[in-house]
């Protein structure tokens, strides 16, 4: 492990939200929103959990009131086994030793407001196998010339293209065009559940644990945006400690003209947002180091997630705040709601009066 590579987890804060349209209609709704503060995430750490706030009923709103929240209690999860040492030249294991311990797999994703699933069989034998090809990390994590070389090791195993073969196809087969197999992708990837691991996990390893941090979920999408033929990279930010999706787009709508457009896999977000706030860091504001993973096609289509970005960044940024309630006009309390929905970002608790 890296010395700079530190704590990571998400923290949700309940806040209320208020929408109030004009006098004369004089309607107020009152939204609980849980707002996703994303931590430095390339390393084991720790999780603030929260409760669902209880309501009290005053004679003219409705009022949210946070309470302290309870430690939750232990969830058992399978955790990834440590890894062992790299065997130079080593003989692939046959096919009968790979397919052992199958685990019928749903994974959760969110496409134009429809929440669906999509299935695959992963095994403990290619689990096995590959935690016993784990890269030696180079000496000298901050030097980019060493990061390349190290970080393509995790895309191109051949057993593990075999064996992620199918996830790519089902993807795939989820719709017959091109940009809209782009978007079940990275909705996928960001629905797999967040989670800190003691070492860089194969993207087949997220796969299987059905679990991972910002660094091993993003070069899972890195390999499966790769495999669908589109240009991927990697965006390492040394000082937040935190590693996000490069996806090679048009240049006006990429990530400070870097000609790759911003994608953050910890969670469902919308491609090209990345003003999030992050836990002890605060915003990115770092240049972050490319690390190149593919060559190929530009994803042209990101107009729309890029326009959805900016009309979301303008809600949270039109949002006055009268205590701990935050007030949205009609117009913006909408557009959040559509938004929440179609991207599948994050639940939210509706109260009206």
């Amino acid at each position: 492990m890296a010395p700079w590579i530190r704590k990571g987890a998400f923290y949700t804060i309940f806040r209320p939200i208020s929408s109030v349209s004009t006098p004369a209609a004089a309607i107020l709704a009152v939204l609980l929103v849980s707002v996703l503060i994303i931590a430095g995430c390339l390393a084991p750490g720790e999780s603030t959990p929260v409760t669902t706030p209880a309501t009290i009923q005053t004679s003219s709103a409705t009022v949210i009131e946070v309470t302290t929240p309870p430690v939750p209690e232990t969830i058992a999860t399978t955790s990834p086994p440590p890894a062992a040492k790299i065997t130079p030249n080593a003989t692939l294991p046959q096919g009968t030793i790979m397919e052992t311990g199958a685990k019928k797999q749903a994974y959760s994703y969110a496409i134009r407001t429809r929440s669906q699933f999509l299935y695959l069989t992963t095994y403990d034998g290619v689990a096995d196998y590959l935690q016993k090809k784990y890269p030696d990390r180079p000496t000298d994590f901050y030097n980019p010339s060493t990061l390349e070389p190290y970080y393509r090791q995790y895309v191109s195993d051949p057993v593990q293209e075999k064996y992620l073969a199918d996830f790519v196809r089902n993807i795939h087969d989820r719709s017959e065009l091109r940009e809209e197999r782009v978007r079940i992708a990275v909705s996928l990837i960001q629905h797999i559940p967040y989670a800190p691991t003691t070492r860089t996990l194969y993207p087949y390893e997220v796969l299987h644990y059905d679990m991972g941090k910002c660094e091993d979920k993003s070069i899972l999408m890195a390999y499966v945006l790769s495999q669908m033929g589109y240009g991927t990279s990697l965006f390492l930010y040394y000082p937040e400690h935190h590693m996000a999706l490069g996806l090679k787009c048009p240049k006006q709508y990429s990530y400070n003209g870097s000609g790759y457009c911003f994608v953050e896999t910890t969670a469902p977000a919308i491609m090209t947002y990345s003003n999030g706030t992050y836990v002890e860091v605060g915003k990115l504001v770092s240049t972050p180091e490319i690390i190149k993973i593919s060559d190929g096609d530009s994803f042209d289509q990101i107009s729309e997630e890029y326009t959805d970005a900016r009309s979301f960044e303008t809600v949270i940024n039109s949002a006055s705040w009268n205590g701990s309630v935050m007030i949205l006009d009609t117009i913006n309390y909408n557009q959040f709601g559509y938004l929440r929905q179609k991207y599948g970002l994050w639940d939210i608790d509706i109260r009206q009066l």
